[in-house]
């Protein structure tokens, strides 16, 4: 195979590339709830995110896939004497399961709210009985697994003799979200009232999350079709990349120190694309309403000054 008809390969695989990403960006902005800040986090933190969001299998061996990864960008580096080739080795194993499993799913959120209006409704029927909702928090023992610690922490506080209030505000800080928030304001309203609706309130409260999982969960699934582009557009790109490595008359023209930052531009950009597409389908989190125990700590700083 010719130089030229490699060149020309390369070209119409990286517009195609291209095109689709740019594609499915424009099609997860037209999904785009309400803009909201999000604010800005580590990227050890956002790397470690990306990671818990894989499957267990991928999730929990993710470290000796690292570790392979380093022996595969090992290897082609000393086959082919060349830093980038084993560079893109290395990205390519390492990164294997964030294309297979692109990022942005709200199916974990959608499971959180479920649990929490599950939580909602059985205090709520348990509250109709009279008794006081401190005490329905420490004996209900059918809490839903995903909320099985937060829940564990707030009947240990109320147990010891915490305020009430200060309990229900430090639940807030363990779910650290906007529906977090509301249900800690609705305890700490009721702790100042202690007015008889409260059962209503919580089943009101327990049908409003009920909608909201119901409408994340429509949102997620047409997210869902652009993740699935998203992946075989990678994986094609993957192929291509592969197969231009292994194969030495290919990979021909990078074999120089020019083609070498060329090879590591155009990998730059592809992932720099991934990257951009999987930040689009993330799916932002509201506001919070109460402030952070970080803010309450600054604003307590501020006031002693």
């Amino acid at each position: 195979m010719t130089q030229s008809y490699l060149s020309a390969l390369g070209m119409v695989a990286g517009a195609v590339v291209a095109l689709s990403l740019t594609g499915l960006v424009a099609a997860l902005r037209g999904w785009r709830p309400a803009t909201r800040s999000v604010r800005p986090g580590r990227l050890r933190g956002r790397l470690q995110r990306a990671v818990e969001e894989l499957p267990p299998a991928w999730r929990d061996n993710y470290r000796l896939l690292l570790a392979g990864a380093a022996v595969a960008g090992a290897l082609m580096w000393a086959i082919t004497g060349w830093p980038v080739h084993g560079l893109l080795a290395f990205a390519v194993v390492a990164g294997l399961p964030f294309v297979l499993y692109p990022g942005g799913s709200g199916r974990t959120e959608v499971a959180r709210l479920e649990a929490i209006a599950e939580w909602l409704q059985q205090l709520a029927s348990v509250r109709a009985g009279g008794k006081p909702l401190e005490a329905t928090i420490v004996e209900l023992d059918t809490v839903p697994a995903l909320l099985q610690r937060p829940v564990s922490r707030l009947a240990d506080r109320l147990s010891s003799g915490m305020p009430a209030r200060w309990a229900y505000r430090q639940l807030a800080d363990d779910l650290a979200s906007r529906i977090g928030d509301d249900l800690a304001q609705l305890f700490m309203d009721h702790v100042t009232s202690r007015g008889p609706g409260l059962a209503r309130a919580l089943s009101a409260q327990a049908a409003l999350v009920a909608r909201q999982a119901a409408d994340l969960r429509d949102i997620d699934a047409e997210r869902a079709k652009a993740r699935s582009e998203a992946r075989r557009v990678s994986l094609f790109a993957i192929a291509v990349v592969t197969v231009i490595l292994v194969n030495g008359s290919y990979s021909q023209p990078f074999s120089t120190p020019l083609g070498q930052l060329g090879l590591l531009v155009l990998g730059v950009l592809f992932v720099a694309s991934l990257l951009w597409l999987r930040q689009m389908a993330v799916m932002e989190e509201e506001p919070r309403t109460l402030l952070t125990a970080e803010e309450r700590a600054k604003a307590q700083e501020s006031e002693a000054a």
